[in-house]
């Protein structure tokens, strides 16, 4: 047991249809291609899903693995008349042993936990970046009468060199490996922020290039091609999703996965991908 599929989720806040029933047809699509990644995932009913989100613990030049018992978190439409509520538990044992292989190989990595040491007060704040995708995949679990799967949260910081985040990702498939676990690994990203004047990150024309550049090398198989990015056209465009994106390119790159599917959209001042790698 290893590694046999990873997916790129966006966590736009109007991915959810419980919250935004009348979302455009740009979003739907994006919501579409989720519940069709959730559901594959379902059928493959993997140990633990893994989850790398930039939106949980910043630690400065340093990569998070939350260790605590649970995760949780709630998200509100814009007018708080709606909400949903995401409780997972989490895969200590496993998350521990990618602290362990990542701190053995000098990685920049601490292992984080909140209140209590163990037990119902272990429980740590669920970012939307991990919440929206898991939503979905617990939908998916639910309409198919299944338990979901325990979770393990990376939370990379921006300041790792990517080289480190790379082998983060070959950590992951190894210890998957040795523990002889079925593990999915979930980058959730958002693409480049900058569509938009009106938008909180203001209009660049290097958001259309990025967005455009990261899902030809996805449909291509050249995700490789991320680590060749330049820092100022990063900054230009601002995305969430490079650092991400580079462990997921340690997992395909160790476990030899290929692109199955790649949705993009762009509904609002950012761009969203919904992808698949078998």
């Amino acid at each position: 047991m290893t590694i046999h599929y990873t997916a790129i989720m966006p966590h736009g806040f109007n991915l959810i249809s419980e919250l935004y029933p009348n979302m455009g047809e740009e979003w739907a699509k994006l919501s579409q291609a989720m519940i069709k990644s959730s559901l594959e995932i379902c059928n493959i009913d993997p140990d633990v899903i893994v989850i790398a989100s930039p939106h949980n613990l910043r630690i400065i030049e340093h990569i998070g693995v939350i260790t605590s018992e649970w995760c949780e978190g709630t998200w509100w439409n814009d007018d708080k008349s709606k909400s949903v509520t995401v409780s997972s538990a989490c895969d200590r044992s496993f998350g521990s042993a990618i602290y362990m292989k990542a701190k053995e190989n000098n990685l920049p990595v601490v292992a984080v936990n909140y209140g209590a040491a163990s037990g119902e007060y272990s429980t740590h704040k669920m970012d939307w970046g991990t919440m929206i995708p898991l939503w979905f995949i617990q939908e998916a679990y639910k309409a198919n009468n299944k338990s979901p799967p325990l979770i393990v949260l990376i939370t990379p910081s921006r300041e790792i060199p990517w080289d480190n985040l790379v082998r983060l990702g070959e950590i992951i498939s190894q210890v998957s490996d040795e523990y002889e676990k079925e593990v999915v690994f979930i980058a959730s990203a958002d693409h480049a922020h900058a569509h938009d004047e009106e938008g909180p990150y203001g209009y660049d024309p290097s958001a259309k290039e990025f967005d455009k550049l990261i899902a030809k090398w996805i449909r291509e198989n050249k995700m490789e091609n991320v680590v060749g990015l330049s820092k100022d056209f990063i900054e230009s465009a601002k995305p969430d999703s490079v650092w991400q994106l580079l462990i997921l390119l340690g997992i395909i790159k160790s476990k030899d996965l290929k692109n199955k599917d790649c949705v993009y959209e762009c509904p609002s001042y950012y761009g969203m991908i919904v992808a698949s790698f078998q």
